[in-house]
Parts: structure tokens; C-alpha cells; sequence
């Protein structure tokens, strides 16, 4: 009997214990993260598809007809301007070099000759030995000689300028394709390209904005015709940075139609040749001198009928809802146009279990 007393008094016990922990438990304050608002250096503009272009391409072609002899290159490698890539069989544009050289020296000859005639005749008129005629027969001759041996000094440069096209030189500093024609084939103007040589350094990047934003930046004076208070930075297909920040250098002169958007050009030095063109890339633009604005995180702000708002706590640690004004999104951030400002502590975990008037327990949230 002693012993069933004993336990109803003990289970009466630990029922009174447990309801009044129940008690407590449910008229705690709740754990909420917190983040103090501090007002940053906001300068993303927004994200965008890009593509690399090169800065110079050149399709490699004959200019004279001949067979090719010799490739200079390795495909795939860099290839500096004036570096020897081709070379045509030059025999008979040598032949031609000869020849032209042989029939200006003839010319020469004859215009020296007739010359000699020329001043002859004219010592003869002075002594009435000879008519007017005779002279004016002369001095045409002397004309026409030197005509004669102006024609074959342009063949000559014409048979020259012909030899130099037997070797076909890299016009730029850059990447060469693989070679379309091999060696041993007869090539012509007709051929077609027989290798292409692309600049790597630097490069462009090419990426479209919508209207709106381009007239946006262009009233704060952000984007000009051909440069920009903007720095463009890009992101791999491998989700890797680019080191190096690039710069607008163009900007289109007419909107494309079928999308409201315009096509600016970005360029970046590319020395290591990470950059290749007609790759794409994603295109971070950010203000070279960004200002200084209120920012909250995306985590605090919520929605209903009445706008955006947060939850703040005040010296008490109580709730209070805050309505909010924003302007862009910034990261994992908004930028806080009005409602907040610097010091003021927002709810960005633990929303679902708070309420305005509330009293929590907060935790800074770690950086």
C-alpha cells in the first residue's frame, strides 16, 4: 500500500514537472539569425551571354598561279607579321623579273641614243644646216623612247610585285588554322583560302543589353559611343573567373529589331590564349567607381499584399515589420532605395516563427 502511494505521488510529480516545462518551453522567445544592415560599394550591373570574337581574321589566298612548293608552319601555332608561311615554285616569275629588266635596259639604250640624236639635230638647225623639221622628228622621238622605258619600269615592278607574291607572309600576329591545301597542289586566285591566321591578343568579347538598360546608363553617363565608366569582367564555361577586366570599346548603332536589344563589344588582353574565339562566356559588368548603397539581404525581404517589407528588431529585441522601397537585385542582395539604414538589425532566418511585437533571442548571422 506504502509503495503505490509512493509511486502516485512520484508520477503526480513528474506530471506537474513536465507540464510546467511545457510551459516554459512554449512561452520562450524563438531563435531567429539576424544581419546588421551596413551600406557597401554596389557596382554589378547585371549578367549577360557573351561571345569571343577575334580581333582581326585573315583568310591566306594566291595571288598568282604556280605550284606550291613549301608550308613554313606548324598548324595550330602562333605565327608572328611578315613570318614566312607559303612559298610558290618562283622560276618562272623569275624568268619574267629577267626579262622585264633586259627590255628596260633596251628602252634605256634606245632613249639614250635618240637623245644624242636629238641635241645633234638641234646644233644643226643653229647652223641652218638642217630644217625645224627635222628637229621636231627628233624631239618626238625622245618622247616616245621615254615613254617606252616608263612602260618597262612598271613591268618590271609588275614582274617583281608578282615574284613577292610567291611568298605568302602572315599579315598579323596571331593563331594559324591548319593548312587546306597540301603541298605539291597548283594553286590560283581561284583556290580559295589556303589557311587563316586569327589574332588572340587581345581579343573581344561580344555581348547584347536590353534597350532600357542602355539608356539607363547612358543618362549616367556610364556607357559612351565607344568606352564606359564600366568594368567587364567574365566567367567561364567551367564556372572559373577570367582574371584580367575588360573594357567596352563599341557600342552599335542601331538597336536589333527582333529583340529590343543592342550589341556592345568588350575588349581583353588575352596572353595566355585562354580566351578563344567563338566561345562563350558570361559577361559581369560592374561600375569602375561604384557608389555607396543601403543593402539588405534577399533572405530578409518578403512580399504581400501591401509591398515589400522586413522584419527589424529594435533595443528589446522585438519584432517590428519594416516596409521597404527596393531598386536592383545585387548578388545575394538587394539595394535598399528607402526603409533601412546602416546599424538596423533584419530577420534573415527564423521568419516562418516570428511575428511583429514578438520578442526573440537573436544570433548574428557569421560573414
Amino acid at each position: 500500500m506504502k509503495a503505490a502511494v509512493s509511486c502516485l505521488l512520484f508520477a503526480a510529480v513528474v506530471f506537474v514537472s513536465d507540464g510546467s516545462h511545457a510551459q516554459e518551453s512554449k512561452g520562450s522567445a524563438p531563435n531567429v539569425t539576424v544581419a546588421t544592415i551596413a551600406s557597401q560599394a554596389i557596382g554589378h550591373r547585371g549578367r549577360y551571354v557573351g561571345r569571343v570574337k577575334a580581333v582581326d581574321t585573315v583568310n591566306l589566298v594566291a595571288r598568282v598561279q604556280g605550284f606550291l612548293e613549301k608550308r613554313e608552319f606548324e598548324e595550330g601555332s602562333f605565327v608572328k607579321k611578315g613570318e614566312l608561311l607559303y612559298v610558290i615554285e618562283k622560276s618562272l616569275f623569275e624568268a619574267n623579273v629577267a626579262s622585264a629588266k633586259a627590255q628596260l635596259e633596251g628602252a634605256q639604250a634606245t632613249l639614250k641614243n635618240s637623245t644624242i640624236n636629238l641635241d645633234r639635230q638641234k646644233f644643226l638647225l643653229s647652223k641652218d644646216d638642217v630644217p625645224q623639221s627635222t628637229v621636231d622628228s627628233a624631239t618626238a622621238t625622245v618622247g616616245a623612247n621615254q615613254a617606252s622605258v616608263d612602260e618597262a619600269k612598271a613591268n618590271l615592278d609588275t614582274a617583281n610585285i608578282n615574284l613577292g607574291y610567291t611568298n605568302i607572309i602572315s599579315p598579323i600576329d596571331g593563331r594559324i588554322s591548319q593548312s587546306l591545301v597540301d603541298v605539291g597542289n597548283l594553286v590560283d586566285t581561284n583556290t580559295g583560302t589556303l589557311a587563316t591566321v586569327t589574332s588572340v591578343d587581345p581579343i573581344y568579347v561580344s555581348f547584347f543589353v536590353g534597350e532600357k538598360e542602355l539608356i539607363e546608363d547612358r543618362e549616367k553617363g556610364l556607357i559612351g559611343n565607344n568606352s564606359a565608366e564600366l568594368d567587364v569582367k567574365l566567367t567561364l564555361s567551367d564556372g572559373s573567373g577570367y582574371p584580367l577586366t575588360g573594357k567596352i570599346s563599341y557600342v552599335d548603332t542601331a538597336v536589333q529589331e527582333n529583340s529590343d536589344t543592342i550589341e556592345l563589344r568588350a575588349t581583353f588582353d588575352n596572353p595566355k590564349n585562354i580566351l578563344i574565339p567563338n566561345q562563350f562566356v558570361n559577361v559581369n559588368l560592374a561600375e569602375t567607381n561604384p557608389p555607396t548603397v543601403v543593402v539588405v539581404p534577399q533572405s530578409a525581404v518578403q512580399l504581400d499584399s501591401k509591398g515589400h517589407f522586413v522584419y527589424v528588431l529594435d533595443s528589446a529585441n522585438k519584432i517590428e515589420r519594416k516596409d521597404v522601397q527596393l531598386g536592383r537585385q545585387a548578388g545575394a542582395f538587394w539595394v535598399v532605395t528607402s526603409g533601412l539604414q546602416d546599424g538596423e538589425k533584419v530577420v534573415v532566418q527564423g521568419l516562418q516563427r516570428v511575428s511583429p511585437g514578438m520578442v526573440v533571442n537573436p544570433t548574428e548571422q557569421k560573414q
